[in-house]
């Protein structure tokens, strides 16, 4: 688990960033596919749950991008991306947001990358 990158308390004490989300994938591993760059690749069905999942912990839902299997068509995944970045900068989780852009998608037969956001601030 890489947890170098770090961030400020209150308290002046450092704390990993990440852990939270970094737990989340471990959990969900064995329920996707590792992509050609390492990502985790979920079902639908897996997506929504880690939606769930992450809206649980409050972490964030930054980008969720469709790909096709390798034996379907990669154009069906052409515009299956929505990126929720600047929201998230904002303070939104996006669970609603991107429960419903999977949802909308689900019978399309593509994997889904979630990029999780950082962990929520503990207060100290």
């Amino acid at each position: 688990m890489n947890t170098s990158p770090t961030r400020n308390t209150r308290a002046g004490r450092e704390l990993p960033r990440g852990v939270k989300a970094e737990r989340l994938r471990t959990e969900f591993r064995d329920r996707g596919r590792k992509g050609a760059g390492g990502e985790l690749l979920l079902w639908s069905n897996d997506a929504l749950d880690l939606v769930d999942r992450a809206a649980d912990e409050g972490v964030p839902i930054v980008r969720v991008t469709g790909i096709a299997p390798a034996n379907t068509s990669s154009a069906a995944a052409a515009d299956e991306r929505v990126d929720f970045s600047r929201e998230v900068s904002g303070g939104h989780g996006c669970w609603e947001a991107a429960d419903a852009f999977l949802r909308r998608r689900g019978e399309l037969g593509l994997l889904f990358d979630l990029e999780l956001g950082d962990d929520p601030l503990e207060i100290v």
